[in-house]
């Protein structure tokens, strides 16, 4: 009777070890049972995705491996968790200013504290600098709208030489500021500094302009902050003195405002034609993208470019400083000063807008009789019939009836 006893001791370990392993050997199972599913799919694939018999063996290695850990990892505890790595210490921070704490005055008056923190806005944004002769310059920027309005920030101009020595000091002179954009700016408003020094600087040995822009207490009356900019480099051998005297390379050139919103492709490229044809062959236009040159503006543009008519500048990094119309003012006076020198006469106008020169005239002619005048504005008039007065009508030539057939025909002409 021993025996029995012992047999069904020995099935009910059996029983009780295949039990408390039942989750290890389900794993097991699914897991040959998806090799198996794997290589019968395998079959039926093409060569180039097929996987050699020792990825299999490796695969199946893995598998068998993973199942063996199973069953030891659930019966031992968890290792501890290992402690994290120590942070990296923070940089220094600098010493805030004492803070001021309000005050009982002897004669009883309580004097109320006024401690700042931080800026509003920035003393000044340089976009670009450029030289207007041998002993003159021209720097274009953004600066804060209430520090140029409440305040007197003043500028200082100053020429490092290249090799600078005792004998060539650093050259000093005041900044001359404009404010070109008449109170329109928002948060900020453009700055134009003109540096003009007593004498030629730089004399082809290279050098460095420095801008130090002082708030002069614009922005608290106890402080006098000065920022100093350097605003354009120099290299030696890089100043073509006949730059300035030179013919220019164009007859007219085009500084257009700043493109934004959603512009009709069409619509530029009827303007673009139309002014091309207008101005002539030596004649050029800078087009300033805020983001109105999307997708297909710019394949009207492409062809413009490649014949050498358009330059394409991307300037949407300004819309990070709130101003007038996308700071267009700070991008007119860019192009002003960066092309002066390269055409006889520049065109300040938008895309909504065409040049129009009477019956049996050219804009050549029209420039040539202006040729003792260094400005001259355009008069305006609406081609829309629901804004002409009625008292203006026949005055004018209709020119806008054939303006699209003739912008048709020289695209043709010209392959665009």
């Amino acid at each position: 009777m021993a025996k029995p006893k012992e047999t069904d001791k020995e099935r009910k370990m059996f029983i009780g070890v295949a039990w408390n392993y039942a989750a290890e050997l389900k794993f097991l199972i699914t897991a040959l049972l998806f090799v198996c599913s794997v290589v019968t799919v395998l079959q039926f694939l093409p060569s180039r995705l097929s996987f050699s018999a020792s990825d299999l063996r490796d695969c199946v290695t893995n598998v068998s491996a993973t199942a063996r850990l199973a069953a030891p990892l659930a019966a031992q505890p968890l290792p501890a968790p290992s402690s994290p790595p120590p942070l990296p210490s923070p940089p220094p921070l600098l010493s805030p200013p004492p803070q001021r704490r309000d005050e009982v005055l002897d004669s009883g008056i309580i004097k109320r504290a006024f401690n700042p923190y931080g800026a509003a806005s920035y003393n000044f944004i340089l976009m670009s600098a450029y030289r207007g002769g041998l002993n003159t310059f021209a720097v274009m920027g953004l600066s804060s709208k209430p520090l140029h309005l409440f305040g007197k920030p003043t500028y200082q101009c100053e020429w490092l030489p290249t090799n600078s020595t005792p004998e060539q000091p650093p050259i000093v002179t005041a900044g001359y500021k404009i404010l070109p954009d008449w109170g329109y700016g928002r948060v900020y408003t453009v700055v134009v500094v003109n540096c003009t020094f007593s004498s030629p600087v730089g004399d082809n040995a290279g050098g460095r302009l420095l801008l130090h822009a002082a708030t002069n207490g614009g922005f608290d009356r106890d402080t006098n902050l000065t920022d100093t900019v350097e605003v354009l480099t120099e290299p030696a051998g890089s100043l073509n003195a006949s730059y300035f005297t030179s013919p220019p390379k164009y007859d007219f050139l085009y500084c257009g405002s700043s493109l934004y919103g959603n512009l009709s492709p069409q619509r530029v490229r009827e303007w673009m034609a139309y002014h091309v044809r207008l101005f002539g062959e030596r004649s050029h236009f800078v087009i300033h993208d805020a983001g109105g040159v999307h997708g297909e503006v710019l394949e009207v543009l492409k062809p413009w470019m490649e014949l050498g008519y358009v330059t394409l500048q991307d300037i949407r990094e300004q819309e990070r400083f709130d101003g007038y119309y996308h700071n267009q003012f700070l991008i007119v006076n860019d192009c002003l000063h960066r092309y002066r020198f390269d055409t006889k006469w520049m065109f300040f106008f938008d895309v909504d807008e065409f040049i129009f020169v009477p019956r049996k005239s050219i804009i050549k002619s029209v420039t040539d009789s202006l040729s003792e005048f260094t400005q001259f504005t355009i008069e305006q008039m609406t081609m829309s019939s629901r804004l002409c007065l009625a008292e203006d009508r026949g005055k004018s030539f209709r020119w806008s009836l054939n303006l699209e057939h003739e912008i048709g025909l020289y695209l043709q002409e010209v392959g665009v």
